[in-house]
């Protein structure tokens, strides 16, 4: 009986474990979103037990569980999907996106998050990955056709200055960095960004007070992660090579006119073997132009073989063209940017640096800049209401030879004064026997030149130095009180000093000089707020926030500079200067104390009203009236609401927004001051400004309204983001004449006003979207208007800026901003040339030509994925304004430039002269009789009559640039090594050279979970041939005084092909 139990025992253990066996299994499958791509690292849990799972790269995971288990599947930002296990081995899964978890939060004024949908302004994001797709280290370039209303502008590639931001038509906009107001956006690490927030109107920016004028970028820091650490490395090598010139003729030489001289032997003066040389051919060696003779091959005495001593002197050579000397003097220029980045973080504590070593040369011979930025983060929690955290970030940076913009600088001067047979390497040997010698001697007898130096003289001799160092940081507690109540204080600290020195060479065409100049500028802020936050009711949410910031800043400014010469040959110092040195010294200093307070209130998650009010006091007003008041508020309504759920609106939002505050005026205006002069022996010397002080004038003041709709369609395909702003600026300081019997010559009145007004729009779509293919398209538009509504009393005119001959930036009462006004044509009713007896065209001064304003901007980004390859391009675009280009006007003046020959409309030559059937047609009609007429005039005293007549080099700055091109390939198991196999040179993808094209290709792979390497070629064309970037102020009278710097474009010379090699390794 007993071995009977025994038996039917183990017979019913063996059922039991041949049942439980049987339930297990592996089951196996694909976790996806709704549009069937893939999501790594999702989560799979048998419900109520302990086994897990993940998802690797391309979704897949697999589980031990038994039939009739629930598997839960979960994913960040995605609804938890349950699904119980039937019969089959394979279950996938598809998530849904939740919306409350994907609610997008933005960072707002003062560094106040809040929900996208709850504001009521205009504001854009821009992530810090996408901001740095090619590695630009200028802020402003990388923010360029990223961000409707935003403009970068300006940029010369030939010097290491920075692109002008322009916002909504403004300049002068506010950079803040963690909090930090920073004095410069070159103070500013591109790689430690972690994301971007564009804050454009005045309710916007209205708790900033009235520093955020003009707009602000906020930043936000990268930073740690809770129980993540990560190591990465990455570096980036760029070549650079001159790309675009202006385009030159090559048919004639340098000389003012045609004809040969000769060498006429003197017996009295000349060296008894210089007989030999009678009679040979010599052009006139003193012309810095280009109207000499032919460039046929002729033997002649070149210029060097005049030099004594020289290997070439007594040489002839043939008269021939050099088309490639200009681009033989340019570099190829090889920049470095290495990144060493850290971040850990942990359950009560974060810290991430930043370290970036910048090597870089400029296409200028002989300019280099080597940078150093730290950056530093720290929060720590004391405890579970206190938390103290900290920022440093640090720069040093040392330029050598900055190349000089404008009229006289090396890149001027070869579109202006430069000859086309000149041989730059012989040019390169500018130290012959102990002497500087020049392309441009006085005469055979006299090599000295005669107006410029050799361009390596320039380059090697005359040295500038600057040396930077910027630091910004915080310190803070942040303590919170209850779940409703918290606050934090803040000491911030900007420190910006520069240190620079400047010489003109011994042995040159000027007097030899040295300059130095120290100067240092500082912010220290005291900041603190509170922020309250409680659901009223179910349906009502409210959130304050009031606070308190005292600022002071100042600077001061110490600068010396030779008189005379100096005592000490190849010394360069102030004390060695022949006379007593000039040494001037300024300082500044102000304060200003401001409270603000915001108040919100939400209504079932739908309705949204906002309300700020801030109160500065500062040092630059009148004592008596030094308060400024600056008002927003805002309503953000979310129609999508209250319309049924359906496939077409998946969001929907209307928003409006007004505010109003005043600017205080700037500093030392309400009270006299006085100049400080070169003193007049032992005794010093003051002189009056000559502007009258107001001390009851004002800033001005702004008012600013914006209405706007954000919608996402077609379940979230497509969102479009449509703006339109007005805004008024009234009580504007403007000038005044005063009768010189005053002892004044201006004074100030606050009687200007303008009114702007433009739409913006955004829109982001994706045309295609599946498992392997997706095409995601980015693109803003954005227009502007602004007109003078008055200046003052009496003043319907103001001259903003003026250079070559009149040509003026102007404001006037009725007419957009940015006007130009210079000399035009004169021409009759139908439009044509009046012309003297000789042909000469007549014109009037005075006269309006364009704006400056375009029409429209506005940028397109595209981003391609097919499988794990990923394409992406940018552009940008603009349509009208107007730029004068000086380069232009000399390039043709001193017979440089291809316009200046060819045939003429007899089948001639146009350099020809008339009697020979020679010169340029001209067409009009007769300043006397009206009668049509024509005549051929010489070439050079055509272009010559055409110099400083405004018209004529005027252009339409339109252009459309393709820019920020890259292209990735991912793979999640990839063999570096490959690379030197079969796949070597895949990543070498080629560009011609068309507009601006930047091409990157990349592989990226991951060695693990959380070991990643990125490695990336680029291959970047620079070519600006359609876009004319707007100049810089080429008047070297006025280069001080220019803020707008379209008024005398001079086309800068573009980057060519660049070669980026860069590795990033993250650990």
């Amino acid at each position: 009986m007993k071995t009977k139990l025994n038996g039917i025992l183990t017979l019913l253990l063996a059922l039991v474990v041949q049942f439980t066996f049987a339930q297990n299994k592996t089951v196996s499958g694909v976790v996806s979103d709704q549009d069937g791509l893939p999501l790594p690292g999702a989560t799979v849990l048998v419900k109520g037990s302990n086994t897990g799972a993940t998802t690797d790269f391309d979704g897949n995971y697999s589980i031990t569980a038994k039939q009739g288990d629930v598997l839960v599947f979960s994913f960040v930002g995605y609804n938890n999907l349950e699904i119980r296990i039937g019969a089959s081995d394979q279950v996938n899964a598809t998530l849904s996106q939740d919306a409350q978890a994907l609610e997008e939060v933005v960072v707002s004024a003062l560094g106040i998050t809040r929900s996208k949908k709850a504001i009521g302004y205009s504001q854009q994001t821009v992530q810090g990955d996408v901001l740095v797709q090619a590695k630009d280290v200028d802020l402003n370039t990388a923010l360029s056709g990223k961000v409707s209303g935003v403009q970068m502008v300006g940029a010369p590639s030939s010097t290491f200055d920075a692109g002008l931001l322009r916002l909504r038509g403004e300049t002068g906009v506010l950079y803040v960095v963690d909090g930090i107001k920073v004095y410069s956006q070159s103070d500013i690490n591109t790689d430690n960004i972690g994301n971007i927030s564009v804050l454009k109107g005045a309710a916007a920016t209205a708790l900033f007070g009235v520093d955020a004028r003009n707009g602000v970028v906020v930043i936000t820091s990268k930073s740690a992660k809770n129980g993540q650490a990560a190591l990465t490395v990455d570096h980036t090598t760029t070549m650079t090579s001159v790309s675009l010139l202006p385009d030159y003729q090559n048919e004639y030489g340098g000389g003012y006119y045609q004809e040969w001289d000769t060498f006429t032997f003197n017996p009295a003066t000349d060296p008894a073997d210089w007989a030999a040389f009678d009679g040979q051919k010599i052009p006139y060696y003193a012309a810095d132009e280009s109207w000499g003779p032919r460039l046929d091959g002729t033997l002649v005495r070149h210029w060097d073989s005049w030099i004594p001593g020289s290997p070439t002197f007594g040489e002839l050579r043939p008269w021939s063209a050099n088309p490639n000397n200009i681009r033989d003097f340019y570099n190829k220029a090889i920049n470095n940017n290495t990144s060493v980045s850290w971040a850990k973080g942990g359950e009560d504590y974060k810290v991430s640096a930043t370290l970036r070593n910048l090597d870089q040369e400029l296409i200028m011979p002989g300019a280099s800049r080597k940078q150093i930025d730290m950056n530093v983060n720290a929060s720590f929690d004391f405890s579970e209401k206190l938390n103290v955290y900290t920022s440093l970030n640090y720069q040093v940076r040392n330029t050598k030879n900055e190349p000089a913009q404008g009229y006289g600088g090396i890149g001027s001067n070869f579109n202006q004064w430069w000859q086309r047979q000149l041989d730059m390497d012989r040019v390169r040997n500018y130290n012959r026997n102990g002497s500087f010698v020049s392309w441009n001697i006085n005469s055979p007898t006299d090599t000295r030149p005669l107006y410029w130096d050799s361009p390596f003289f320039e380059t090697n001799e005359n040295l500038n130095f600057q040396t930077k160092n910027a630091t910004y940081g915080r310190m803070g507690l942040n303590y919170t009180v209850n779940d409703n109540l918290n606050g934090y204080i803040e000491l911030r600290k900007t420190y910006a000093s520069f240190e620079s020195n400047n010489r003109t060479a011994f042995g040159g065409l000027n007097l030899p000089s040295y300059s130095e100049n120290d100067s240092f500028d500082y912010r220290d802020e005291v900041f603190g707020i509170m922020n309250y936050s409680k659901d009223l009711s179910e349906d009502l949410d409210f959130n304050a926030s009031a606070g308190f910031e005292l600022i002071t800043l100042g600077g001061e400014t110490l600068q010396g500079n030779t008189v005379g010469g100096l005592t000490t040959l190849n010394f360069y110092s102030l004390s060695t200067s022949v006379d007593r040195p000039t040494v001037t010294n300024s300082q500044y200093k102000q304060k200003s104390q401001g409270v603000f307070s915001k108040v919100s209130f939400g209504y079932k998650d739908m309705l949204f009203v906002d309300g700020s009010a801030r109160f500065d006091w500062g040092s630059t007003a009148n004592p008596d009236d030094n308060r400024v008041e600056t008002y927003g508020g805002s309503v953000s309504f979310i129609f999508s609401k209250l319309i049924p759920q359906n496939d077409i609106i998946s969001f929907g939002k209307l928003r409006a927004s007004a505010a109003s505050g005043p600017f205080l005026p700037a500093r030392y205006v309400l009270s006299p001051t006085f100049d400080i002069g070169t003193p007049y022996g032992s005794s010093g010397t003051l002189s009056s400004q000559g502007t009258f002080a107001n001390p009851q004038l004002s800033g001005g003041q702004r008012q600013d309204f914006e209405f706007g709709t954000e919608l996402k369609l077609f379940n979230n395909k497509i969102d479009l983001d449509v703006t339109y702003f007005s805004r008024k600026d009234k009580d504007l300081p403007s000038t005044v004449s005063l009768d010189g019997a005053t002892g004044f010559t201006q004074t100030f009145l606050n009687s200007g006003q303008q009114t702007s007004n433009g739409i913006e729009i955004g829109l982001n779509f994706s045309p295609i979207k599946s498992e392997d293919f997706e095409w995601n398209v980015y693109s803003n538009f954005s227009t502007l208007t602004r007109t003078v509504d008055a200046i003052a009393d009496g003043v319907d005119v103001n001259v903003l800026s003026s250079s070559w001959r009149g040509i003026q930036l102007q404001e006037r009462v009725g007419e957009e901003w940015g006007a130009i006004y210079g000399r035009a044509f004169r021409r009759d009713a139908d439009g044509n040339m009046i012309l003297s007896s000789t042909g000469n065209p007549l014109y009037d001064t005075n006269q309006y030509l364009g704006n400056v304003l375009p029409d429209f901007t506005g940028g397109l980004s595209n981003n391609i994925r097919y499988k794990n390859f990923n394409l992406g391009f940018d552009i940008d675009f603009q349509s009208g304004g107007k730029v004068f280009s000086v380069t232009r006007m000399f390039n043709n003046y001193s017979g440089l430039g291809i316009e200046t020959v060819g045939l003429n409309n007899l089948g001639n030559p146009v350099r020809d002269a008339v009697a020979d059937g020679g010169g340029v047609l001209i067409e009009g009609v007769d300043a006397t009789t009206g009668a049509p007429v024509s005549y051929n005039v010489e070439a050079q005293t055509y272009w010559g009559r055409l110099f400083a007549l405004h018209e004529r080099w005027l252009y339409d700055a339109s252009y459309i640039k393709l820019r920020g091109t890259y292209f990735d390939n991912y793979y999640a198991d990839f063999d570096p090594l490959s690379l030197n196999g079969e796949n070597a040179g895949r990543e070498s993808w080629k560009i011609p050279s068309y507009n601006l094209i930047d091409l990157h290709a990349g592989y990226k792979f991951k060695l693990s979970e959380r070991n990643k390497i990125d490695l990336r070629l680029s291959v970047l064309n620079v070519m600006d041939e359609i876009y004319i970037s707007d100049a810089q102020n080429n008047d070297p009278y006025n280069a001080s005084t220019s803020d707008f710097d379209a008024k005398s474009a001079g086309v800068f010379f573009g980057l060519g092909r660049r070669f980026s090699l860069s590795a990033r390794f993250n650990f």
